[in-house]
């Protein structure tokens, strides 16, 4: 049974997740690319973060399909893609949660009375504090291409004793608890002040302090606080329990069920990189009216153009018909003129 539940998940959820994030994925970055929401700091940070998960999504899941799924592992006898595969995997998950961190941020600074603080809330900015924040997350994690080599057992993983509970530590900290507190807490902060700015504002003035776009976009950052949580939280807690495990004596029992809640908790964290598409379409309404007009000129643009050209070619159709049969009548018009004495 335990076995069945592995195979599950190592193959068949991941696989899932594989198809539903190229997806995703491709629609997130032709929505965000739009007009509509082009111009909005806040949404810089939403793709930004899509740009992250496609290091997750195309690099690290199919190597986790390969290692877990079908026993293919190229980490085992080979050091440099030992080093980068975990490199890319802490930074590009890290990038990715921290990203939605700084959106959850210019939410808050957007909705400020102060004018200087709203000054942070622009496009300009946003994109200087994307550069800015990959920057320090490759400089942070270049801890990993040190800590993880092959082991004794060929497999890689980070360097027993100190390594191993510093690097777990940091991935429960800096991924699974501190970027969702965060967000929790600028989400919150924001809804205050909103709330406050509102309360002070003018009888008989109609003010508006966070638009349609932005209610909008407040609800599809809730809702990803709490999905981000869901997902990430399991993981980095098994990570750290079974170092501190690692010299504890277990049961065959106990090791099959430990290694079967690795490969679950594993795979539900990578649907915080696979599904943010679906959770958005659920979330927002201006995300799926976008959606569908993305759709609408994929589906709609050709069969228009070849109703366009069909007429044209109809109506060339009927003006030659129309040439040919007016001929005849020339012809013999101009007989009888040249018969008549």
């Amino acid at each position: 049974m335990l076995d069945l539940v592995s195979e599950i998940f190592s193959r068949y959820c991941l696989i899932m997740l594989l198809v539903l994030g190229t997806i995703g994925l491709t629609f997130n970055t032709l929505i965000f690319t739009r007009q509509t929401f082009r111009q909005t700091s806040c949404v810089h940070y939403f793709l930004a973060s899509t740009v992250a998960n496609y290091f997750v999504v195309f690099f690290i899941l199919p190597s986790r399909i390969l290692s877990d799924g079908f026993s293919i592992d190229p980490g085992q006898y080979n050091l440099f893609y030992c080093k980068i595969r975990f490199y890319t995997y802490f930074t590009a998950k890290s990038l990715s949660s921290w990203f939605i961190v700084l959106a959850c941020f210019d939410r808050r600074m957007s909705s400020s009375q102060n004018v200087h603080l709203r000054a942070f809330a622009r496009p300009s900015v946003s994109r200087l504090t994307i550069v800015i924040t990959t920057f320090i997350g490759l400089i942070f994690y270049a801890y990993v291409l040190y800590f993880y080599e092959i082991g004794p057992n060929r497999s890689c993983d980070s360097r027993p004793g100190f390594y191993s509970v510093f690097n777990d530590s940091v991935y429960l900290i800096g991924y699974s608890i501190t970027p969702p507190l965060l967000m929790l807490i600028f989400g919150i902060w924001t809804i205050t002040n909103t709330r406050r700015l509102r309360r002070i504002a003018p009888r008989g003035r109609r003010i508006s302090i966070l638009n349609k776009r932005d209610h909008t976009l407040m609800l599809m950052l809730f809702l990803q606080v709490i999905f981000i949580t869901v997902t990430t939280v399991p993981h980095a807690v098994q990570k750290l329990y079974s170092t501190l495990t690692i010299d504890v004596p277990k049961d065959d029992y106990t090791k099959a069920a430990d290694n079967v809640f690795i490969v679950v908790v594993r795979a539900v964290s990578f649907f915080n990189h696979s599904c943010t598409f679906y959770i958005l379409t659920l979330s927002g309404k201006m995300f799926r009216e976008e959606l569908y007009r993305i759709l609408r000129k994929m589906t709609c643009r050709r069969p228009l153009q070849a109703t366009r050209n069909n007429q044209h070619l109809r109506t060339l159709t009927h003006a030659i018909k129309c040439t040919a049969a007016d001929r005849p009548v020339q012809v013999k018009e101009r007989t009888a003129k040249q018969n008549v004495p």
